[in-house]
């Protein structure tokens, strides 16, 4: 379902409250958002506007899943 994921930048780094921005390409639309110990706040234009209800969970699931990949 990913196509390409890619963190973008660490905002606060190295601080207590550090959250990561990415973006995902999906069925060619880019969507970015922010990620914060499991939490998953969407930018506009935002997922849940373009896919299902079970294709957002499944993408929410393939994003945590990478990002704690990555910060492992």
């Amino acid at each position: 379902m990913l196509s390409k994921f890619q963190i973008k930048k660490e905002l606060f780094q190295d601080q207590t409250h550090e959250w990561f921005s990415f973006s995902v390409l999906i069925q060619g639309n880019e969507f970015q958002g922010l990620y914060h110990e499991g939490d998953i706040n969407w930018f506009n234009p935002q997922p849940c506007h373009k896919l299902e209800a079970e294709q957002l969970q499944q993408l929410e699931s393939n994003v945590s899943n990478k990002m704690q990949q990555l910060l492992a």
